[in-house]
């Protein structure tokens, strides 16, 4: 029951943070300050997962593992647009932990999700890392205006 509510959550999560076609809008690439950010949003739901995954309640159904897939590569390109807008520069930490949390979702050059294999707490790390240099970054900007 806790992983069909989980699974109802991450879809509803889902559907209401994807663009519908034929919407997309200029915002995320607008670099004014009055931009809303997308990451803030979007992260309490992938640390939710990132815990119920660490905890040992991993994604195994393929909707299961598709839905988090989805939101982790929206959690991710969100990150990453919100520090472009802030016109924060990347020193290469955050890209590079960016592409490794990517492959592990799929979306790197080999396309096949490690999420399902030892690899997955090495992931969790991972997706953490990355979401604590993009506060710890997002904080810097909020400091420098």
């Amino acid at each position: 029951m806790r992983q069909a509510l989980m699974l109802l959550m991450l879809l509803i999560c889902d559907g209401c943070t994807r663009d519908k076609a034929g919407s997309a809008s200029a915002a995320a690439y607008t670099s004014d300050s009055g931009s809303e950010l997308e990451a803030p949003r979007l992260i309490p739901a992938i640390q939710n997962q990132l815990n119920l995954m660490a905890s040992g309640v991993r994604p195994t159904d393929p909707e299961n593992l598709t839905a988090y897939r989805n939101l982790g590569s929206d959690v991710v390109n969100s990150m990453a647009a919100d520090l472009h807008r802030a016109g924060m520069a990347d020193s290469g930490d955050f890209r590079a932990l960016r592409d490794s949390v990517m492959d592990d979702l799929g979306g790197g050059a080999e396309g096949e999700s490690k999420l399902d294999r030892p690899e997955l707490h090495e992931h969790i790390a991972r997706m953490r890392r990355l979401i604590s240099i993009y506060q710890q970054g997002m904080r810097s900007a909020g400091d420098r205006q």
